[in-house]
């Protein structure tokens, strides 16, 4: 059966970018970044290979990025209290789009943060059943 492995985006500055996902979200770098001479700088970043970031910089000539209108978030479960990891990105300069918040079906704590590259990030509490929130 196939399976889900990434989702890849384009970023502005891949330090900047490495940093906010691995020291401010708390993810690893689990390779990378590579560099591809005439093609692309290459890094990703996850908690495993389950299901990672691939975080690409272009390395034609062009203008910076910009969100894309049909890309809507990148989704994230964080490892325990959920107001305890926000409030830890807000003291880092974090830049909180909304501030943590029950999930429509009220089953799950919820907040959105922006990464560097204007990205919306969903952060989510751990699931507590198989049910979706």
């Amino acid at each position: 059966m196939p399976r889900f492995l990434h989702t890849s985006i384009f970023v502005n500055d891949m330090d900047e970018s490495i940093d906010f996902y691995t020291r401010k979200l708390g993810l690893e770098l689990l390779d990378g970044p590579y560099h591809y001479p005439g093609n692309a700088d290459m890094a990703f970043v996850g908690r495993d290979w389950n299901a990672y970031i691939e975080l690409v910089y272009d390395l034609e000539a062009h203008p910076p990025y910009e969100l894309g209108n049909r890309y809507e978030h990148l989704a994230i479960e964080a490892d325990g209290d959920l107001r305890a990891y926000v409030d830890g990105l807000k003291a880092g300069g974090v830049k909180i789009l909304r501030d943590v918040y029950k999930s429509p079906s009220g089953t799950r704590a919820i907040a959105f943060v922006e990464d560097p590259n204007g990205i919306p990030v969903e952060l989510l509490e751990p699931r507590t059943s198989p049910k979706l929130s």
